[in-house]
């Protein structure tokens, strides 16, 4: 085939015209044919044919495309950019396992943000104004805490509007979210209420407080030598019981003890010496539950 394969063409052997030299109609013929044939297999401007096969590009732009219509149209980068841009806008969030935010992101480090002198720990620059401001208006001072550019704690009614704290070059905290799991903000109907948008709660170690303890009861025996007064109804029940010895035990409230007990124990159903009765090394409860720890960035 006389194109070659680095897309030159070359004219068929014996076609050339030479000085003084009648052309004959069979070179003629194969040099128009072979012309019509190349002709034909090149890209008509005007779209009036389908490629046949793959068109390599050699590393080489398109240029001066159309924006997209339907979904066998190639797509520009202006319109690649614009249609990904919109999958994240000011505020959303996202996990990674990456230490470095994107761009057009930050990572959420428990830190604060603002302009480029605001003296912020997390970004301080121009392109987190729209963030700054979504924070002030949907966060509470108490859950992203407002500070002035020399770290002094302000408030949002100190600073009027986002606009004016902004031009204060005012510092703004992120949410908190190290070490914490994502729960949806507002109210199931559960005993809490409403939890507010960004705020924080819970705790990885609890020390259970009595009124915390399931309701139960111990069982309770008075021995003196040589026999057992047994109490365990009267304390159950609310009423008093009077020992062969001379004393009585009134429950609920503080046992009283109507007679000297020499010689008499307090035990408990065991045997065991209420003096020993006390148990357990009042340690904190763990009550993280399983837990997988990333990264979260926030779109600026």
């Amino acid at each position: 085939m006389p194109r070659q394969s680095n897309g030159t063409y070359q004219q068929p052997a014996n076609t050339a015209a030479v000085s003084n030299t009648p052309i004959g109609s069979t070179a003629y013929n194969s040099l128009i044919t072979d012309l019509g044939n190349e002709i034909t297999n090149s890209l008509d401007r005007g779209g009036r044919s389908a490629m046949t096969a793959p068109l390599p590009m050699g590393s080489q732009k398109i240029t001066g495309m159309a924006d997209p219509t339907v979904a066998t149209d190639g797509a520009t980068k202006n319109y690649v950019d614009t249609i990904t841009a919109s999958f994240f806008s000011t505020g959303d969030a996202k996990i990674t396992l990456k230490g470095v935010a994107d761009p057009g992101w930050v990572l959420c480090t428990d830190g604060t943000i603002g302009s480029a002198t605001s003296g912020a720990s997390t970004r301080a620059n121009a392109d987190t104004q729209a963030l700054f401001n979504l924070l002030f208006s949907n966060i509470t001072d108490t859950d992203a805490p407002l500070f002035t550019s020399g770290g002094g704690a302000t408030t949002r009614a100190a600073q009027t509007n986002a606009a004016l704290a902004w031009a204060a070059n005012c510092r703004i905290s992120l949410t908190k979210v190290l070490g914490c799991a994502i729960a949806g903000a507002g109210s199931n109907g559960g005993p809490h209420g409403v939890w507010r948008l960004g705020q924080k709660t819970g705790e990885e170690l609890h020390a259970l407080i009595e009124s915390e303890l399931p309701a139960h009861r111990h069982s309770v025996f008075l021995n003196d030598p040589g026999h057992v007064h047994a109490t365990n109804a009267a304390i159950n029940g609310g009423g008093s019981t009077t020992g062969g010895g001379g004393f009585t035990i009134n429950a609920p409230g503080a046992a009283t003890v109507s007679s000297a007990l020499t010689g008499i124990s307090i035990l408990s159903g065991d045997g065991v010496l209420n003096a020993t009765l006390q148990t357990g090394g009042n340690a904190p409860h763990n009550t993280m539950q399983p837990t997988s720890f990333w990264n979260v960035m926030v779109k600026l």
